[in-house]
């Protein structure tokens, strides 16, 4: 699982970054409606990740083969200070960290799931033609919203009965295209992955982006036929509820005064649907961040097919961290470990074959090698051989090392 963390947190670094640098210019190419779905190449990516961890043998595209493996040697390089700290945090602190903090944004979101059903059973119906879903008027709402996932409803304040028809037809058909697009359950997805990637700064911001660009496309759905006279009310409309309108994970509300400017100037352009303009750039970037995941992936691995066998490379090799104990004691040593890597690349069936002091870095060399990532074969490798040496100072020569053939 760490593997796969770290796999991903740099590419889909790489593909927020892609679209949020672009931005700019995607809004002015394709417009709002079909930059908002540029977004789809996030979670995209991740599944045709996890797609090719599933079936490596129809997606391993750098290469693979079942002759026998052999593996180098590695060092562990530590000293008393890195020894303590890293042991500490690494084998105590980061998880533990990271599932507090995954667990405070869950309890988040439920409660604002709660707190929108409390709102959604205490409103009182309002009859509006116009609307296939049910509308709620609530007197606590400040900006109309859609919400519910199973059984959505439109959610308005008591100032929507102040509106003129058309200003009125406008928010319920705005919050019609959320519902018909399901961004609810995009919103959630979108969440989710945050969630799962809280330590990135990218995912937030783009998370964040994305929902802007969800209310831009509904804006321009909206105000495509529109003239220029009912342009203007649906943007004084805007200005009216932009200012009590905080960015939810459960709903889309209608006003966002953070991008106020930028949804009324976006209304004054109207651009055609490219389907194959869209198609074309998300396919670019997703398959880019995909191929430059696979890339790192496969390392060096181009290198090691021969005529007559292969050799089996790590390409992301987990550090072991250097046991207390044997830190504050200045211990060097060793431990040689027989293993077996499946189809997919994955470590298993590790097994300690020497080590030297004796048991004295075999937990720390287990549990680092079972999170080791190798390339994708047809076959996978059995029997695999590795050494790791634990050196605080220059290994000593009466250090036996493994030579494998």
């Amino acid at each position: 699982m760490i593997n796969w963390f770290m796999e991903q947190t740099l590419s889909l670094s790489m593909v927020c970054l892609a679209i949020l640098l672009l931005h700019r210019f995607l809004l002015s190419k394709l417009g709002a409606h079909y930059t908002y779905f540029m977004w789809i190449s996030v979670p995209l990516f991740v599944f045709a990740d996890l797609l090719q961890m599933i079936l490596p043998q129809h997606f391993s595209w750098f290469g693979s083969s079942n002759g026998v493996s052999v593996i180098e040697q590695y060092y562990v390089l530590a000293n008393d200070t890195v020894a303590l700290s890293a042991g500490l945090l690494d084998q105590l602190y980061l998880p533990y960290l990271y599932a507090a903090v995954v667990a405070l944004l869950v309890i988040n979101i439920v409660m604002e799931y709660a707190n929108l059903q409390r709102l959604i059973n205490n409103a009182k119906p309002l009859a509006v033609s116009s609307s296939r879903l049910k509308v709620l008027v609530h007197s606590q709402i400040e900006s109309p919203m859609l919400a519910g996932f199973f059984t959505p409803s439109i959610l308005v304040p008591d100032s929507f009965m102040q509106l003129d028809d058309c200003q009125q037809q406008a928010i319920i058909q705005h919050e019609m295209y959320h519902y018909q697009r399901g961004d609810l359950w995009m919103n959630i997805l979108a969440y989710g992955l945050t969630v799962l990637f809280w330590f990135n700064p990218l995912m937030w911001l783009s998370y964040r982006r994305f929902r802007q660009d969800q209310e831009l496309s509904c804006d321009a759905q909206v105000t495509a036929d529109m003239k220029t006279q009912a342009k203007i009310a649906y943007s004084q409309t805007l200005l009216a509820y932009s200012q009590h309108a905080p960015l939810s994970m459960l709903h889309t509300p209608y006003g966002d005064k953070t991008i106020l400017k930028e949804r009324i100037l976006q209304m004054k352009k109207q651009h055609g649907k490219s389907t194959l303009a869209l198609i074309g750039m998300t396919l670019v970037i997703g398959m880019s961040a995909f191929m430059f995941n696979q890339q790192a992936l496969a390392g060096d691995n181009l290198k090691a097919k021969t005529n007559t066998d292969a050799m089996a490379m790590p390409v992301i090799r987990i550090e072991p961290s250097y046991p207390i104990d044997a830190a504050k004691e200045g211990l060097n040593g060793y431990v040689q470990m027989i293993f077996d890597i499946s189809p997919a690349g994955k470590v298993s069936n590790v097994r300690v074959m020497k080590s030297a002091p004796k048991q004295m870095f075999d937990a720390s060399a287990v549990e680092a090698l079972e999170q080791w990532q190798y390339q994708t074969s047809a076959d996978g490798f059995k029997d695999v051989q590795v050494q790791l040496d634990y050196v605080i100072h220059q290994p000593e020569k009466s250090v036996e090392r493994i030579t494998v053939n």
